[in-house]
Order: structure tokens, then C-alpha cells, then sequence
């Protein structure tokens, strides 16, 4: 009966040990599912919306083998409307028969031109050579595997990327925007392979092991007992100490003693007695024998449970007690708010982007490096700028270098379609070297020239100080459809000791404003405009009542009253050369964007026309340094008009409120020379 227990136990504990390594092993489920992508689509894109992930379990993953293969996140909304003009594919999942479906979309015609000519292209068709996706501004997060190298290496390369969207972003599959996409794509769900009961059952197989460990032994000191001597010892397992015992301590009583002789029992009954006796033995020894059997395959299982038991020390052995934690995903936004499209990491993505692209430029003197992120205005007061210093290195406006460093002031245009805008503020750092610091002051070659430029720095903040005195930027950003990434259009610098009007939250966004709302202190499409008439006809315009012009020292430096001082200095020589100024709004269109203080931002570009004639008399303008750099002119000229295009910040005031527009900040830039 004990012998029969013990089994019992270890039979048991088998049993329990082989589940909890079943668990692991032969009934764990697989380790992940793979659907591939089954599609004879030449598409150069595939897209897969973020409801297709939850229709099967365990973490989602994108895998593309192949060179240059590209995955992409991005909000549903701007996925498609980047993949509009192309024809792509969209996979969904067939959740029954665990399968890829594939459905080949067309491209979407562009609208016929008006004039119906068959001269100009589609958007269609010129998007027919593909677009690369890489480096668009759209995409929450990508990743690519780069094959320019021309190495074959890249062909083997594996692509996994680990997708959690929210239901409202897709998965971009591509490659180049050229090339079809690769042969071999598959979506892939890692499945859970923790197994809560293992470790129960391997460690009660383990226990109930031991156990039937010492019940067998228990059995087998119970069975030994009836060998060798039962006088003389005692204590706890006598049976097992007996079967170690020295052989010359069991046979110690084989010269018995007189007086057990003459107490002996006849020699038929001793006979019959050594008849059992001899019996007994040879039955304890067979079961001995058997004992030692069992006790040989009790080792291996002792063994099993020993090292299964230590194996599952691991956590996903073992059920988790606590609260399940709940996997944080984005939520779509309520349908009845317009979205922020451009998110936080975004946004500094793509200020990194433009201080690269301005960097680089202002290092080599080359606008070329600026094409992809800057226009408009930004663009020409830079190219300018390069233009006049190739040729006068000495020239002393040298623009702030634009660093990545975000300030704490930011809005960004809530939509869901296109042009999209957004107004960044970032800290500069001096553009000048140490040779540009020395060389300030010395002549450029142009007396009009080495004045407007140092008005330009005392104004703006363009050159002549350090770090630590370089203005904070302003710029205003545009993105003006799918295909195309935000490009700066003004670099403007705030002014010194002002204080920027309330924001709205950034995830709220802004709404850009009409350049005729009525709400407003002055429409915004009018301000420019005004400020404009200021520089012409002096303060004593009747717009001057608009402006704040308490701490404005644009209007002492330019216009009016810089022809006004140079006519002075004409006079004072004995010169008979006329000088003049007019100004008007540039043709870059004016952003405003509403503030949380119930005004509005307003950029726009004011061009500031400094004329000066000889009147018919025998002075004549000279047309040298940064004006021969700008124009080719050269010498003596009639007549000379310098263009300076002021990029200019101005906080526009609601109409209930009683205050003036306020000039935030501006950028001088010479931009031009005309006769």
C-alpha cells in the first residue's frame, strides 16, 4: 500500500510536470501570424488602415524585405490625400479566413485646365513617374531601409516595424515612389506566448515529486526493517541505516553466548525457525532488489522537476495578480472640431529641417541649398543677402542663424485640408565670424550701402552683436499641398523687450484669418498697406493713428526719414542730387492667424523704394559695391532705387478692444537695385 501511494504521487507530479512543460512547448500556441501580401499590382504604394491591426490578435508588425523598402505613419486623412493622385493598393484583412485582400485604387485626374488646351499635363499624369516618400512632412514616423549604395546587400535586408495607431491613421508601404513595391510584404501579429499556469504546474509537479520521494523511501525504510538486527538501534529510519550498516556489525552475534545455547529450543524447532527466517531474507532481499529499481527511475523525474522548477522562475510563467495595464493609443479627435495637423514631434522635425537647410546656405553663400524650405520673401532676403556678400565680404548685414532651439511660442492652423500654415518662434545665433565683427564699420563701397546696412542691424538685429544678443525668430510656415513639405515664406525678427499676445493651446490650434474679416482693428490684407503709408509720408499720415509707434524705431531709420536725412547730407556737400521714398505691400501673401487674446497675428512685407536722381545736375549717383553686386551697374547713373523688403510682425488688435496695432518684429534685407 505505501509503495502503491508513492507511485501514485509520482505518476501524479509526472503528469503535472509534463503539462506545465506542454504549456511551453507542443500546446503553446504559434509565435506569431504571418498574412502575405498576394497582389500582381505594378502600385508603387499599398496602404492599410489602422482598423485592419485590431481585427486579429497580438502586436502588429509591417514586414518588407527588399532594397529601399519604406513603412510610414501617418493620420488616415493626409495618407490619402498624399496617395490621391497615384494608383496604390489597399489591403484589408479577411479576419475568417486569415488573409490578405488586395484592392487596386487608380489615381484620381487632375481637373481639366479651363482653356481646354491638351498643351499642359495632369496632375496624373506628371505624377506618373511616382514621388518619393521619404522625408515627407506628413508621416508620423517612418523608416527605410536607404539602397543607393548600389550594393546587393540591401536586397536581403528585413524591414519590421511595430505598429500601435489609433483607428484613425494608416500604414504607407512603399519603396521609392518609382519601383513597384517588394515582392515580399506581410503583415505580422506577434502573439502572447506568456504562460500564466506553467509555473503552477511545473511547481506543483515539483512538489508533489518530492513528496513522493520521501513516501517511497518512507515505503522502502518500512520494508528494510525487517533485516538485520532488531536490537540496538533506534531513531528514524532504521530500515534504510541498516542496509548501510558495516556486513562485520551484522554478523557480530555468530559465537553465541553459553548461556543462549542452554535456552536454545530443540534442533527440529531451530531447523523450522531458520526455514523462515532464511524466507523472510530472501523476500526482503527480492524486494530490495525492486526498491533499488524504482529508486533508479526516481532520479530522472527528481531531475525533471529540479530543473523545470528553477526554468520557471520566469514572470510570463506565472499569473500576473495586478490590475491589467491598459495600452495607451491615440483617439481620433471629435469629428466637429477641425485637427491640428501638425504634431509636436512633427513640428520640431521639420524646424530641424529648415535650420539645416538655412545653415548650410549661409556656410557656402549658396541659396540653392535653400530651394526645398524656403520662398517668397525669406528666400529673396537671403539669396540677395549671399549675392552682395560673394562679392563684398565685407558687407555688414549678415542674417541670424537659424537653430533648431523652439521657443515657447507656437500656432498651427487647424484643418484637414490644404494650404496648411503654421507661425514657429526659434532662437538665433549670431551669423558673423570674427573677420565679419572686425570689418564692421569699414566701407563697403557705397555710402547709401554702409548706412542701410547698419540702420538694417540697429533695427533688426541682423549681424553686428553675440550670442547671447541674437534676436528670437519668428517664422511663418506653409504647406501648401500633400505633396509638398512646409516652406518658410518670411523670417522675421522680434523686437527686443516685447511681449508676444496670449496663444491658444497648441493642441487646440489656430484658424488662419481672411485678409478682409471686419473684426479686426484694420483688416489684415489693409495693414501692410498702411504701415506703408507711414514709411512714405512720415507720421504725420493719417494711419499713423492706428499704430503704436511709441517704441517703433523703423519709421526714424527708413522711408521718408532716410531720404529726408540723406537730402540733408546732399545739401549740406553742395550736391544737387534729388532724394526720395516710397513704399508699398509686397506681393507675398499676408498671413494673419487669431491669437487666445482675441487679435490676430498679422505677417506681411513691406517694400521700402529709396530713390535718389541727379536732377539733370553734375553729381550723379554712384552705383558700387553691394549695388553693383545686386544690379551689374556700375559707375555714374542718372538715377539709382534701392529695393529694401522690411518682412514685418504686427499684433492687429479686435475692434472692441481699445488699443493700436503693435509692431512685434521686423527683418531689413537690400533685395534689389533698379535705374
Amino acid at each position: 500500500m505505501r509503495h502503491a501511494l508513492a507511485i501514485a504521487v509520482l505518476v501524479l507530479s509526472g503528469v503535472l510536470l509534463l503539462l506545465g512543460l506542454g504549456q511551453r512547448t507542443f500546446l503553446a500556441g504559434p509565435a506569431e501570424i504571418s498574412l502575405p501580401v498576394d497582389t500582381q499590382s505594378e502600385a508603387a504604394f499599398a496602404v492599410v488602415d489602422g482598423t485592419e491591426f485590431s481585427k486579429l490578435p497580438g502586436q502588429a508588425n509591417v514586414v518588407v524585405q527588399g532594397a529601399d523598402a519604406f513603412v510610414a505613419t501617418a493620420m488616415t486623412r493626409d495618407v490619402d490625400a498624399w496617395l490621391a493622385p497615384f494608383p496604390h493598393a489597399e489591403l484589408t484583412v479577411d479576419q475568417r479566413k486569415q488573409r490578405l485582400l488586395t484592392a487596386l485604387i487608380p489615381g484620381a485626374p487632375a481637373e481639366a485646365p479651363e482653356t481646354g488646351s491638351g498643351a499642359a499635363t495632369t496632375e496624373a499624369d506628371e505624377a506618373g513617374d511616382g514621388l518619393d516618400p521619404r522625408g515627407s512632412d506628413l508621416w508620423l514616423d517612418s523608416r527605410f531601409i536607404d539602397g543607393n549604395g548600389g550594393s546587393t546587400e540591401t536586397e536581403t535586408e528585413t524591414l519590421r516595424v511595430p505598429v500601435s495607431i489609433a483607428v484613425d491613421q494608416s500604414v504607407l508601404i512603399a519603396t521609392n515612389g518609382t519601383d513597384p513595391i517588394p515582392s515580399e510584404v506581410s503583415l505580422v501579429w506577434a502573439q502572447d506566448r506568456s504562460t500564466p499556469w506553467a509555473g503552477p504546474l511545473l511547481a506543483a509537479g515539483g512538489v508533489l515529486a518530492i513528496v513522493g520521494a520521501v513516501l517511497y523511501l518512507l515505503a522502502v525504510d518500512h520494508d528494510r526493517r525487517g533485516l538485520g538486527p532488531r536490537r540496538g538501534r533506534r531513531g528514524p529510519l532504521q530500515g534504510l541505516r541498516n542496509a548501510f550498516a558495516r556486513p562485520e556489525r551484522r554478523g557480530r552475534s555468530a559465537a553465541p553466548r553459553a548461556d543462549a545455547r542452554a535456552d536454545a529450543p530443540p534442533r527440529g524447532e531451530r531447523m523450522t525457525l531458520n526455514i523462515r527466517n532464511r524466507a523472510g531474507r530472501d523476500g526482503m532481499i527480492a524486494r530490495t532488489r525492486q526498491n533499488r529499481r524504482y529508486g533508479r527511475r526516481l532520479l530522472p523525474v527528481l531531475g525533471i522537476a529540479a530543473v523545470l522548477g528553477l526554468s520557471g522562475c520566469s514572470a510570463e510563467y506565472w499569473p500576473q495578480m495586478g490590475p491589467k495595464p491598459v495600452e495607451e493609443t491615440p483617439t481620433a479627435q471629435p469629428s466637429s472640431i477641425a485637427p491640428v495637423p501638425v504634431t509636436e514631434a512633427q513640428l520640431h522635425r521639420i524646424v530641424e529641417q529648415v535650420s539645416a537647410a538655412a545653415n548650410e546656405g549661409d556656410d557656402d553663400l549658396d541659396a540653392a541649398a535653400l530651394d526645398e524650405r524656403f520662398v517668397d520673401d525669406a528666400l529673396a532676403q537671403r539669396t540677395a543677402n549671399y549675392t552682395i556678400r560673394a562679392s563684398v565680404p565685407d558687407y555688414a548685414v549678415v542674417p541670424p542663424r537659424i537653430t533648431d532651439e523652439e521657443l515657447d511660442y507656437a500656432l498651427v492652423q487647424s484643418t484637414e485640408s490644404w494650404p496648411r500654415t503654421a507661425f514657429v518662434t526659434v532662437a538665433s545665433s549670431s551669423g558673423k565670424t570674427d573677420a565679419d565683427a572686425a570689418a564692421d564699420g569699414t566701407a563697403d563701397g557705397s555710402a547709401d550701402a554702409a548706412s542701410e546696412a547698419a540702420d538694417a542691424d540697429a533695427e533688426a538685429g541682423d549681424g553686428a552683436t553675440d550670442e547671447q544678443t541674437s534676436p528670437s525668430l519668428a517664422l511663418i510656415m506653409t504647406q501648401q499641398s500633400p505633396q509638398e513639405n512646409f516652406e518658410v515664406s518670411r523670417v522675421i525678427a522680434l523686437r527686443g523687450g516685447i511681449s508676444m499676445p496670449q496663444a491658444a493651446p497648441a493642441e487646440d490650434g489656430t484658424a488662419l484669418l481672411s485678409n478682409d474679416i471686419e473684426t479686426l482693428m484694420l483688416p489684415p490684407g489693409e495693414v501692410g498697406a498702411a504701415y506703408a503709408s507711414l514709411l512714405e509720408n512720415g507720421t504725420e499720415a493719417p494711419e499713423a493713428e492706428l499704430f503704436d509707434l511709441e517704441s517703433d524705431t523703423l519709421l526714424e531709420n527708413y522711408g521718408k526719414a532716410r531720404a529726408a536725412a540723406a537730402q540733408q547730407q546732399s545739401d549740406e556737400k553742395g550736391q544737387t542730387m534729388k532724394y526720395s521714398a516710397t513704399a508699398r505691400q509686397g506681393d507675398a501673401p499676408v498671413v494673419a492667424l487669431s491669437t487666445g487674446a482675441g487679435g490676430a497675428l498679422v505677417a506681411t512685407t513691406v517694400i521700402d523704394e529709396q530713390i535718389v536722381d541727379a536732377a539733370g545736375g553734375r553729381f550723379k549717383p554712384q552705383a558700387q559695391g553691394a549695388i553693383t553686386a545686386l544690379s551689374g551697374l556700375e559707375g555714374e547713373q542718372e538715377r539709382l532705387v534701392q529695393q529694401v523688403a522690411h518682412q514685418m510682425l504686427f499684433f492687429v488688435p479686435s475692434k472692441s478692444e481699445d488699443a493700436k496695432i503693435e509692431l512685434l518684429g521686423v527683418t531689413s534685407e537690400l533685395v534689389g537695385v533698379t535705374n
